[in-house]
């Protein structure tokens, strides 16, 4: 939603507004994710937040990037390839 907000707003301020909306309703809404995060730690570093990039990335982004990894192919792609891959008719060459 935020991508495509900001490719059909014509000024700078619609753009950001169009970008930061969504990410910060997905955030309200209590959803943890990598992009909500990417939001949510530069802002905070601007805001005064005591801690460095370095332990944004290493506390926060890689362990999220980790785990939406292992979610997204064990949990979502292999059920999904075991249950419909396998069943699915054979194709003819």
């Amino acid at each position: 939603m935020g991508d495509v907000g900001a490719m059909i707003s014509t000024s700078a301020g619609s753009k950001m507004a169009a970008m930061w909306m969504p990410i910060m309703l997905f955030f309200y809404m209590g959803f943890e994710h990598s992009i909500v995060n990417m939001f949510l730690f530069p802002f905070s570093m601007i805001m005064g937040g005591q801690f460095t990039i370095g332990d944004y990335l290493m506390w926060n982004e890689i362990p999220t990037v980790l785990g939406n990894l292992a979610g997204g192919l064990l949990l979502v792609g292999l059920p999904l390839y075991y249950t419909h891959v396998r069943t699915s008719a054979a194709r003819k060459s």
